[in-house]
């Protein structure tokens, strides 16, 4: 299930007492590419060679983008494609917060790189405990300690993605486009359309007060405009619409053919 972004990470120390830089952060949502490394969403940073045990992947991450959050901090924000069993546990409350796997210097480019996603109870949880004394072993992979891991941050419940709406000449085009043959339905069609058209113009004059107030007059202009020219396209649709359709000429003889 393809979700909506979720922060994921914040700029800051991580859990064994380094820290994430806010370049970091920018270089993770720039570099990531399912297709050159995809993460995958794991438990508790833990990972199971079945694919029925507790530990098994729980989704993948689609895309990451970063933003400023109110305080100054760089954060990551990350899309997630969830099985049913990620999305049973955030209806649960359960492992409610993400914390990061980032790569420093990712082969290739050098740069950060996020190589894995984790749910978590709390952000000194036994998983990643146990990941801390893992990677600090001296018989650990020089890979896997080089490895900085997220202090968790808590997400709220996860949420499929909206689809994308239509575009208010769209949604209008589509109001009058209907194939129907009834002129009750073409009235009603007509109707709506035409009170798409005064409720866009509505929240445009409500917009202007606004703007005008911060000096962005040219802006709504343009604005005001580029609608007047969708109007003029609907009204002249309207114009050359029949209210009824065309009827058919009848069927007769070759030497007395009728139109009525």
């Amino acid at each position: 299930m393809k979700l909506k972004y979720h922060r994921v990470a914040r700029s800051g120390p991580t859990i064994d007492g380094r820290e994430i830089t806010p370049a970091q952060i920018d270089q993770m949502a720039a570099s990531y590419n399912p297709a050159k490394y995809p993460a995958r969403v794991w438990l508790e940073h833990l990972r199971s060679m079945l694919p029925d045990g507790a530990f098994r992947a729980y989704g993948d991450v689609l895309s990451l983008k970063a933003e400023t959050d109110a305080e100054g901090a760089r954060v990551l924000l990350a899309q997630i494609d969830a099985t049913p069993d990620l999305m049973n546990l955030s209806a649960a409350r359960q492992k409610v917060f993400f914390s990061i796997e980032m790569h420093p210097k990712f082969p290739g480019t050098g740069e950060a790189y996020m190589v894995g996603l984790s749910v978590t109870d709390s952000p000194a949880s036994l998983g990643t405990e146990m990941l801390t004394f893992a990677v600090q072993s001296p018989n650990a992979p020089t890979e896997a300690k080089d490895h900085l891991y997220s202090q968790a941050v808590e997400s709220d419940a996860l949420a499929e993605e909206e689809p994308e709406k239509p575009g208010f000449v769209a949604r209008v085009m589509e109001l009058l486009s209907s194939t129907t043959k009834t002129t009750e339905t073409r009235n009603a069609q007509t109707q709506a359309g035409v009170l798409a058209v005064a409720e866009e113009v509505a929240a445009l004059r409500t917009a202007t007060d606004g703007f005008a107030a911060k000096g962005e007059v040219e802006t709504v202009a343009a604005a005001v405009a580029k609608l007047s020219a969708d109007v003029e396209a609907v009204v002249a649709k309207l114009s050359n619409t029949p209210v009824a359709p065309p009827r058919s000429p009848a069927s007769g003889s070759a030497a007395n053919l009728t139109d009525c």
